[in-house]
């Protein structure tokens, strides 16, 4: 088969092992550094994996901000107030902030003007359009249940149940940020979701992408009373809109899903159920929405051609076709051989 729209996106642990890429602070708020590092990046995905595509040989600088070669979701549950740990060879880890029932109740979204962290991005910002005349922000949207989580840890699970008005607080707060910043990015970038997919770029490069990783650990009855309502403001701020669910689930989402407006764009997590989630777009005259079907990386290790041809076909099978189709393995570590990876895209270039 020879499907053009198929992405790979490789764990911090990868560039740190084969690149000597370090993703410190310095990675994602010291511009020129970045800029370099970003370099250094598509050139070595260019030797790895040029005859499929990937990567440029002589990568010109580019006035990226943050990156759309990792995954790498902090920022806002750092500008919130959570503590972020760097690594050289791992995405930031967000320290949960446990947040007490009166800190969660009395909890607002910043003033992005007056903080500090976030003036670290703006001059960024500054820097990219004075060097390049334009930004391509990369920077993860995050997810507004996962921001809650980051701030309250699981105890948001039980407000949903015992104290609705906190957990309306932390939502609203993630809400009102993730608005804020959206509209400040799309200000300056025509394509703000790299950095939570990159192969949104290819196929729906006008979406805002919210991440619902969490999702996979609700019903769909708590999603709809619960977060349908924040998915829905943002999807009417920002009406290019897709999800990205990343758990292998997604059929247990998908009713209430369709129920956000302005819906083009869905994420589908390796090892959902991929014949419901198809017979729910079909059920609701949604064939339009394009879907991107993600390959388990844990998979990708020991998966011969054969295997990954089967579930791609399966795949197409289950949509009826590959026209509103793409393909995705995100997360690949440092233990996956380049020779899986070369398996990987052979299948979809057609070779």
């Amino acid at each position: 088969m020879a499907i053009k729209n198929v992405d790979v996106t490789f764990h911090p642990s990868w560039w740190h092992r084969n690149v000597g890429i370090d993703f410190d602070e310095r990675f994602f708020f010291d511009a020129p550094w970045r800029i370099e590092a970003d370099r250094a990046m598509r050139r070595a995905l260019f030797d790895r994996f040029g005859e499929f595509g990937m990567g440029e040989k002589d990568p010109a600088p580019r006035p990226i901000l943050f990156s759309d070669l990792i995954a790498s979701g902090f920022l806002y549950s750092q500008l919130l107030g959570c503590e972020v740990k760097f690594a050289p060879d791992d995405a930031p880890q967000v320290c949960c902030a446990e947040l007490d029932d009166d800190q969660a109740a009395s909890l607002t979204a910043p003033n992005l003007d007056e903080s500090p962290l976030w003036q670290k991005v703006a001059g960024q910002i500054d820097y990219l359009e004075k060097r390049f005349g334009g930004v391509e922000s990369a920077i993860n949207l995050q997810g507004i249940q996962n921001i809650a989580l980051d701030l309250r840890g699981q105890q948001l699970f039980i407000d949903y149940y015992d104290d609705e008005d906190i957990a309306h607080n932390l939502l609203s707060a993630a809400t009102e940020l993730s608005l804020d910043i959206g509209r400040r990015l799309y200000a300056v970038s025509e394509v703000v979701s790299g950095g939570v997919t990159s192969i949104v770029k290819q196929v729906a490069p006008c979406v805002y992408l919210t991440s619902n990783c969490s999702v996979t650990m609700i019903s769909n009855a708590m999603y709809c009373e619960h977060l349908l309502k924040y998915d829905t403001m943002l999807a009417e701020a920002f009406p290019h809109f897709g999800i990205h669910h990343c758990g292998g689930n997604m059929e247990t989402a998908i009713e209430g899903y369709l129920r956000v407006p302005n819906l083009h764009f869905l994420e589908i997590g390796a090892g959902s159920d991929l014949e419901q989630v198809a017979k729910a777009l079909r059920a609701h005259g949604r064939e339009d929405i394009v879907s991107c079907v993600r390959y388990s990386p844990v998979k990708l290790k020991g998966a011969t051609v054969e295997t990954i041809c089967a579930d791609t076909g399966r795949a197409i099978e289950a949509f009826g076709s590959d026209e509103k189709l793409c393909f995705s393995c995100v997360g690949i570590d440092a233990e996956v051989p380049d020779d899986q990876v070369r398996a990987y895209l052979s299948v979809f270039r057609g070779e």
